[in-house]
């Protein structure tokens, strides 16, 4: 790798929302919601499994990302918005995924004829 090449963080850095989404249920003001530590949400974003939408359908300017993964830690899926500036990938916000990006996830991992052949799934990115 030459030095002017750019690589990319293993993991988004959650130093300015860290405490933004482990606080999310006194922000939502419900019992419902979940609290997500960053450790949680850079486990489901490092998932080999996880499914990636580039750019997130639901951003308004088309400048974040979203991965829906799964965090063994937490036990559950978690959504988790990226927005890349320069070198630095930013964690912007994460939660417990709903229904809509568990069915993404859980399409993604139904195997399809050429999954089974050995082929590239479509629907995943790395």
């Amino acid at each position: 790798m030459s030095d002017g090449e750019e690589t990319s963080p293993a993991e988004p850095d959650w130093k300015h929302r860290g405490d933004y989404i482990r606080t999310r249920s006194a922000r939502k003001e419900s019992a419902g919601e979940t609290n997500i530590e960053p450790e949680w949400a850079n486990e489901a974003f490092a998932d080999p499994a996880a499914v990636v939408f580039s750019p997130d359908p639901a951003a308004k300017k088309g400048l974040s990302d979203r991965t829906i993964g799964w965090s063994e830690t937490a036990g559950l899926l978690i959504t988790v918005i990226t927005v890349r500036e320069g070198d630095t990938l930013w964690g912007a916000n994460a939660w417990k995924s709903n229904d809509v990006d568990q069915r993404h996830y859980q399409r993604a991992e139904q195997p399809t004829g050429e999954d089974q052949a050995g082929g590239k799934r479509e629907d995943k990115k790395p």
